[in-house]
This record gives C-alpha cells, sequence and structure tokens, in this order.
C-alpha cells in the first residue's frame, strides 16, 4: 500500500491463509457458530484503535467493486483512478481489488462487446498512468504487486454480455487479464438469466447451451468462476457441471434480506463443500433502511460460517452510492423499479470506511485470526490455489 498506511512487511502477509484458525467452532446442540474467548494477554494489553491498526495493516480484498464501469464514464477526465479513488483507497488500506466490466442496459445490445473492451482499456490506461496500481493476472503477480506497495487489480467481469454468444472472445477477454466471470447480472442474456429482486419469480430455466460453453472454458482457462446473480437453477446447474472451487463475488443471505438475487441456505452449503468463498455485500442487508446497520452486515457474516465455516467468508462490498448519487432521478426511480431501491449503510459506504467494520468485528467478538480471514486471507487462498503461476 502506499505510504504510511502499509504493513512493516510490506503489504499482505500471504502466510496466514496457510494456518487454520483454531478462533471458530461449532459448538452446542444445534451446531452454530461459536467464537472462543479472545487471546488474553495480548489484546487485553491493547487499546481498541491499536488493534484495529494492526489488523488493518495488512490490507483488505474486496472481490467486487465497478471501477471499470465509472472509469470509462469519466473517460474524458483521465486520471480518475488516482484522483477520485485512490485516497479512499489507501484510507481502507485496501490491497487486492476485484475491478468488475459491467455493460450498461443502454448500451446493450450493439454496443456491449465495444464498452467492455473499452472499460478494460481505460482501467489500463490509469494503472499505467500511476506507480500505485498493478493489473494482475496470475497469484504471483497478485504477491509481488503487495509487495511492492501496490494495489493489485483484478479484471472480472459481471454478465458475459460482451461476448454475445461468440466462445472465442472469453479467450480475448482472458489474454487482457480476466480471471474471474459471473454470467449473468439480474437480466437475461445468452448464457441463462439472472436472479430476480424479489422472493420468487426468476426464471426457473437454467443456463443455455452457451452458457456451459462459457462454464467448460472458464474451467479450461483458470478464469475463476463466480456465481453472483445467477437465479437458482442456473446456480445449481454451475455446480454440477464444475469440478474446482465456486465463489461468490458479492452478496447476502437470504435469511435477512430474502430476495433470488441473494442466496439461500443450502447455495450458502455448496460453495462450502467446494472449499469456495463468498463475499458480503454491503448495499443488501436488509429490505429496511433501519435495519441496514454494519451490526446487520456482521450478522450475514456470522450466518455464512454458521453453515461452511470461517474459511467461506471474504468481503465484496460491491460500493456504489457514488454511482447512484451521479443518476438523474428518473433513472433512479427507473432502476428502483426495476430491481430495487438500495439501502446504503451509512458508516459503511467506501472503502475509506473499512475501519469501521474492522471495529465492528472486534466488538463483536471475533479474534484476530478470523478478522484476518475475512478481510484478506480466504480470497488469497482462492487466489494460490485457482490463478496459479503463469497463463
Amino acid at each position: 500500500m502506499a505510504a504510511g498506511v502499509a504493513s512493516p512487511g510490506g503489504g499482505l502477509d500471504f502466510s496466514w491463509g496457510r494456518h487454520c484458525s483454531t478462533e471458530t467452532q461449532k459448538c452446542g446442540a444445534n451446531g452454530h457458530y461459536c467464537r472462543s474467548a479472545a487471546p488474553p494477554v495480548t489484546q487485553a494489553k491493547e487499546s481498541i484503535e491499536k488493534r484495529i491498526d494492526r489488523l488493518h495493516a495488512s490490507g483488505l480484498v474486496d472481490m467486487h467493486f465497478d471501477l471499470p464501469l465509472d472509469l470509462y464514464e469519466k473517460r474524458n477526465h483521465p486520471g480518475a483512478l488516482v484522483s477520485h479513488y485512490l485516497p479512499e483507497f489507501e484510507a481502507g488500506n485496501i490491497g487486492v481489488i476485484g475491478a468488475a466490466l459491467y455493460v450498461e442496459d443502454r448500451y446493450l445490445p450493439e454496443m456491449g462487446l465495444r464498452v467492455a473492451l473499452d472499460q478494460v482499456a481505460r482501467v489500463y490506461a490509469e494503472a499505467d498512468n500511476s506507480d500505485q496500481f498493478a493489473i494482475c493476472k496470475t497469484n504471483e503477480e497478485i504477491k509481488r504487486a503487495r509487495q511492492e506497495n501496490k494495489i493489485a487489480l483484478i479484471i472480472t467481469m459481471e454478465g458475459v454480455e460482451p461476448l454475445g454468444d461468440d466462445l472465442d472472445l472469453l479467450r480475448v477477454f482472458h489474454q487482457l487479464g480476466l480471471r474471474m466471470v459471473g454470467l449473468t447480472h439480474a437480466r437475461r442474456n445468452a448464457a441463462g438469466a439472472g436472479g430476480i429482486f424479489a422472493a420468487s419469480g426468476s426464471p426457473r430455466d437454467g443456463l443455455t447451451a452457451f452458457g456451459r460453453e462459457v462454464v467448460g472454458e472458464c474451467e479450461r482457462l483458470g478464469i475463476i468462476i463466480d456465481l453472483a446473480h445467477i437465479n437458482p437453477k442456473g446456480f445449481e446447474e454451475i455446480v454440477e457441471l464444475t469440478k474446482k472451487p465456486l465463489i461468490v463475488s458479492h452478496t447476502n443471505a437470504r435469511k435477512f434480506y430474502d430476495i433470488e438475487r441473494n442466496i439461500s441456505d443450502e447455495q450458502i452449503k455448496m460453495i462450502g463443500e467446494r472449499g469456495g468463498v463468498i463475499g458480503m455485500n454491503a448495499i443488501l442487508v436488509s429490505p429496511n433502511p433501519g435495519d441496514s446497520t454494519i451490526d446487520r452486515y456482521v450478522d450475514h457474516i456470522e450466518h455464512v460460517i454458521s453453515l461452511i465455516g470461517i474459511d467461506g467468508v471474504g468481503i465484496g462490498f460491491d460500493f456504489c452510492e457514488y454511482l447512484f448519487e451521479q443518476l438523474p432521478e428518473s433513472v433512479r426511480k427507473e432502476l428502483a423499479a426495476k430491481l430495487t431501491t438500495p439501502h446504503f449503510i451509512p458508516d459503511l459506504t467506501n472503502h475509506s470506511h473499512a475501519r469501521n467494520l474492522i471495529r465492528k468485528l472486534i466488538e463483536r467478538g471475533f479474534g484476530d485470526g478470523d478478522i484476518g480471514k475475512i478481510l484478506r486471507e480466504n480470497w488469497l487462498r482462492v487466489f494460490e490455489g485457482m490463478l496459479g503461476r503463469g497463463d
């Protein structure tokens, strides 16, 4: 990370993810998640601020951020990556970002490919003009970026609309650095259909023939498959078609917000059985504005842990209030009618608020090792296992 916020060892500690935490366990007749008492000696002597500083120093991984979309919209005003985003990334000590390619409805279908390629181009142009970012294609490149105190950008795709129905384009995007793919957003495309923002009513069909080809090609190329947004039938089909670990970059538990865009307990368990990670989303924690709090966000984290253990949960903030505020009121109303009205968490709306989450995890009794797994180590384990050393 940049000067003043990097860890003393030079970025993320990549050794932690290889050790099992002893701080969480299943206990009680119902097998619910329990946290053992925090280690008494070190933590008793530390103020909460110093403990936050220490836990924060090793950095965070956020696996979903619509950065390319905004850089594309600001293409006539270059330098936004540094001028607009870098201060928040530094304040939050963000070490790795999943930079998601997403094409808005207004560009589809004719301009889907062009806009996605332009988004990739803007990410490269902005990163090339700063010595504080690195676009990473492999686990080794991620590690090197962090050792050099650079923010690692991993290009991901949210919805395969840019591919049309041409599988060869997936290889092109892979060569450009694409390393994670979610087949759909909330809409239907050539691969399948997204889950809707309601308790029921998503399309009942699964993947198309093209969708199944995309899944197979992702596994062959070493692209991580992201099950965020896919409808329930498509989710099940992807699990059946694949053998490698699966992830959900940004979602929440239906237990607290019962919409098909979120994931059920059964789906959470499917991810856990495959050794995957679920990134917790910061904008769909509750249907009620008054309940959209950091405490509710941590409730989602705890619920996932209760089902699949501490190794299965990470961060996928999906911060987008800044995008929402740029929209005309008419477009906001249109999105609310088509999807839902987002309820932003007041003290967790951008990356500079990361310390607030660490504080809340401490207040809720999480030990240091478990906090480290949530903030970074579980995602780092996925990178190490799936992104390898080369193309």
